[in-house]
This record gives structure tokens, sequence and C-alpha cells, in this order.
């Protein structure tokens, strides 16, 4: 009894038969095109996940029925 056993061949929903290679330069160059983009589309939420000032919550309303004033 020895270790003759052959490996399972991996396949790919193996994590260990990717490999990850990272080439990419750090840091990353953006240009002035993709920064004005990103802040475009993605300002608005941006801008609430960054914000510092704490967020005021709105007065709670109270449901009414049809008809009434």
């Amino acid at each position: 009894m020895g270790s003759n056993q052959a490996k399972p061949k991996l396949r790919p929903i193996d994590p260990e038969f990717w490999t990850i290679e990272n080439e990419l330069p750090d840091p990353l160059p953006v240009s002035k095109a993709e920064l004005d983009a990103i802040e475009r589309y993605f300002g608005g939420v941006l801008d609430v996940v960054f914000d510092t000032k704490p967020r005021i919550q709105p007065a709670p309303t109270t449901p009414h029925q049809k008809g009434d004033k």
C-alpha cells in the first residue's frame, strides 16, 4: 500500500482549477472621462454612501381613511 493513487483531474468547478493573475498597475490609472462617467451615473449613490453628516429622519406620518380631512 503506497501513495501510488493518481490525483483526480481538476474540473472548472474546483477552485484549484483557476489561476488568477493581477497584471494591473498599482495605483490603477483612471482618465478624466472615466471619472466623469462614474460621477454622472453613480454620483447620487456615492454621495449617500460617503455622506458624513447625520441623516435627518422624516417625521412619521399617520395613515388616514378615504374622505378624512
